[in-house]
């Protein structure tokens, strides 16, 4: 049986949320788009997570699409750059995730 225009919708979604956070991840590889080839691949990934995210809104609603993906994105960035970079979240900065994952959670089941 093949999945759903929603569930199709939310693997484009996740599509444009991981292209997101790798083009984040490879511009910050770039120091500061010095090392051209993997700028260049940040960029392209960051055009592609746009593309995706093109794709997602044409079957779920743009307030939860743009939500769950700039949420998501800013939630996984920095872990990344947490766990990648040694990066300092302070206690508040956790808090704030928290919140941000809970946002996302209620916005979905509204």
């Amino acid at each position: 049986m093949a999945p759903g225009p929603h569930a199709a919708a939310f693997t484009w979604l996740a599509l444009a949320i991981l292209l997101e956070v790798g083009g984040t991840l490879l511009l910050k590889l770039s120091d500061g788009l010095r090392r051209r080839l993997v700028g260049g691949a940040g960029i392209a990934c960051t055009l592609a997570a746009f593309a995706a995210l093109a794709q997602a809104i044409r079957g779920m609603d743009l307030s939860v699409a743009y939500a769950v993906w700039g949420g998501l994105g800013l939630v996984m960035t920095a872990i990344v750059g947490w766990l990648a970079f040694g990066q300092r979240i302070r206690p508040v900065g956790w808090l704030g995730i928290g919140l941000v994952v809970i946002g996302i959670i209620v916005l979905e089941l509204a």
